[in-house]
């Protein structure tokens, strides 16, 4: 069986085996996505652009507290995004006590609404999501809000929020899943704590916290 990546990156060869592929084959689509990232939504968007016929699959399985969101995967929902809004806030805090080094005298209020903060970072997200589904659709990528499991290398079982499941078939799948944080397996870890996943929409302040861990997410909490 041909590969695309076996023909010179070139339109003319691509058409051409995109027509030999669809005439051997009867799948569905000529490329199916799992995951809906960063990755994903690149290598959908830019197979259809090419001419390929691509579906994509994206579901977030909630955290134990209920967190869930929408299309962009982890750097725009509870990653880089988030976090980067989130520090800026707290770097504002820490230039508030220079204000007086620098001409601005008087007793300077230091208050801090934390669900007001994160009702614009949640807005500013969902502005974000909705943008990347209206791309999808522009781009003629087929959505799914579903969990997929591979039935087969060529079959995928796609299941939404209700257990409502139906089945699609493609040539070539893409595996762009990225990862969720893991509680060990520490007794009443999920039931007590929160992880990344949820800390940037959290509806009330967290306060003192203990991160357990010393990676680059955790230290960036730590920081926020």
């Amino acid at each position: 069986m041909f590969k695309i990546q076996n023909f010179p990156k070139s339109q003319k060869y691509i058409n051409l085996y995109l027509k030999y592929s669809r005439r051997m084959f009867s799948y569905q689509y000529d490329l199916f996505v799992i995951g809906g990232g960063s990755g994903g939504l690149a290598a959908s968007k830019e197979a259809a652009n090419l001419g390929a016929k691509v579906g994509l699959a994206d579901f977030v399985k909630p955290t134990p507290i209920g967190t869930k969101w929408g299309l962009g995967g982890t750097c725009v929902n509870v990653g880089c995004i988030p976090k980067k809004m989130m520090h800026h806030a707290g770097t504002l805090y820490e230039e508030l006590n220079e204000l007086n080094n620098v001409g601005y005298s008087g007793e300077i209020k230091k208050t801090h609404d934390w669900e007001g903060m994160v009702r614009n970072v949640q807005t500013y997200i969902k502005k974000l999501n909705f943008g990347y589904r209206s791309d999808l659709r522009d781009k003629n990528v087929v959505y799914y809000n579903k969990l997929a499991k591979l039935i087969d290398k060529n079959t995928i079982e796609l299941t939404d929020a209700k257990g409502k499941t139906e089945t699609v078939t493609a040539q070539n799948i893409l595996i762009a899943v990225g990862g969720r944080p893991n509680y060990g397996e520490a007794i009443g870890a999920k039931e007590c704590c929160i992880t990344s996943d949820d800390i940037f929409s959290l509806k009330h302040a967290p306060g003192k916290t203990l991160v357990v861990g010393a990676s680059y997410i955790a230290l960036v909490k730590k920081l926020i």
